[in-house]
């Protein structure tokens, strides 16, 4: 076998451990939703605190991403994401074993940090290793695959936690993650960049900050804090509106949220196929205003009917799938050098738009809880912000170069 094709068998080897630590990502940062219900029996949670405790794992999953995109820049993306998913193992294990609402909060916490790698490391091992046209189909696959994750943790989980309980479900899960870790230590064996390595600790963190001077960057920031809108149902909050509106049970919304899940994974199929065709921008506008129709259409009916309102709200939240796509929009503007660091600012914003939007979709359910709303209600105001949050990220979009050119990394602190 030629160098070449060694290359192309390693990378393809890293892509897919890469990948599959992304289907664990997904299953974990999906699962709330499903066995919502229970867990705040099992935990004693109230409306607010199950918010605060699925914002845990995006608090931290945010908090990480800096820190993580400065160890890729550094070391590459092998040796930190084999040591963050071990860490994985131990929030899943803690997490299944937990007797109390903060013990499933530090554990959740614990997984956050865990799955903070997993997607910028795949976007940032493939900007290293492919082209830009091969980058943006095989980060939309990868994507695509990765949301079977999204799957198991729907009606499998629902089954599952149904049969056996859900803490049960967990521990497998946590083993899940173990064979993840060991199969990033083994493929993924990138070595970062020199000039990174050369850097100060204290200079790389001034360099990362600067990079928000990038003015281009702040017309996607908003955009990746108003993905939360679809995501935050899909991850934690699709869960207790079918049970709270419509009385499904834990396997029925395993059912409706794999329903979810299945309309996600088609649509991180055809996004990259509407950008071959059209552009990165025209097709992140598009779908985000399709998702923000949907969203008052919710906001309107939250009670509607169960076919209809399940079908708007997978819709909804499919603008979550945007992900890579704005990922990819932002990579065109960082140096080479910087895009460890660069995507991981982006990424902060997008989970920490998960974290504020799944508690303050907590505190919305709370208020109306006190005030004796009906569940509907409740749910209409929730749509109604998800809708605004939608608004608020894409109309500076709307601004946002079409044809990005990077800034040198020199130049990476003035604005672009």
């Amino acid at each position: 076998m030629g160098r070449a094709s060694t290359t192309a068998a390693s990378t393809a080897a890293a892509v897919a451990a890469l990948t599959g630590a992304l289907a664990l990502s997904q299953f974990f940062r999906s699962c709330l939703a499903v066995i919502a219900p229970e867990l705040s029996h099992d935990l004693g949670l109230t409306p607010a605190t199950f918010g605060v405790l699925s914002s845990s794992f995006f608090i931290a999953f945010a908090a990480a991403q800096l820190p993580v995109g400065l160890a890729f820049d550094r070391w590459g993306v092998g040796r930190p994401s084999t040591v963050l998913l071990a860490v994985g193992v131990v929030g899943g294990l803690a997490f299944a074993a937990a007797p109390n609402g903060p013990t499933a909060m530090l554990a959740q916490a614990a997984l956050g940090v865990a799955c903070a790698p997993v997607f910028m490391g795949l976007i940032h091992y493939a900007s290293e290793h492919l082209g830009e046209t091969r980058f943006v189909r095989v980060v939309g696959i990868a994507n695509a695959i990765g949301m079977v994750g999204a799957l198991f943790a729907a009606a499998p989980l629902g089954w599952a936690a149904h049969t056996f309980g859900w803490r049960p479900a967990m521990v497998v899960a946590a083993g899940c993650m173990a064979m993840a870790c060991w199969a990033v230590h083994r493929h993924v064996q990138d070595q970062g960049h020199a000039d990174a390595r050369a850097e100060s600790p204290a200079r790389m963190v001034g360099a990362s900050l600067a990079l928000l001077r990038i003015r281009p960057l702040w017309t996607l920031i908003p955009l990746c804090l108003a993905l939360a809108a679809g995501t935050s149902f899909r991850n934690a909050w699709g869960g207790p509106y079918l049970a709270g509106v419509f009385g499904l049970d834990t396997v029925a919304r395993g059912w409706a949220i794999t329903l979810i899940s299945v309309v996600a994974i088609g649509t991180a199929f055809l996004l990259p196929v509407l950008v071959r065709r059209g552009s990165q921008k025209r097709t992140v506008q598009g779908w985000t205003l399709m998702s923000l129709a949907m969203a008052l259409l919710l906001a309107a009916a939250p009670g509607f009917a169960l076919p209809v309102d399940l079908a708007l709200l997978a819709l909804m939240c499919t603008v979550g799938m945007l992900h890579p796509i704005v990922m990819a929009h932002g990579r065109g503007m960082l140096p080479p050098s910087m895009r460890g660091r660069g995507l991981g600012i982006l990424n902060t914003f997008v989970f920490l738009g998960s974290a504020l939007a799944s508690a303050g979709f907590g505190w919305i359910a709370e208020a109306g809880q006190r005030r004796g709303l009906p569940p509907a209600t409740t749910f209409g105001w929730i749509f109604g912000a998800a809708a605004l949050l939608l608004v608020c990220g894409a109309l500076p979009y709307a601004f946002s170069p079409a044809r990005p050119s990077p800034p040198t990394p020199a130049g990476a602190g003035p604005t672009a």
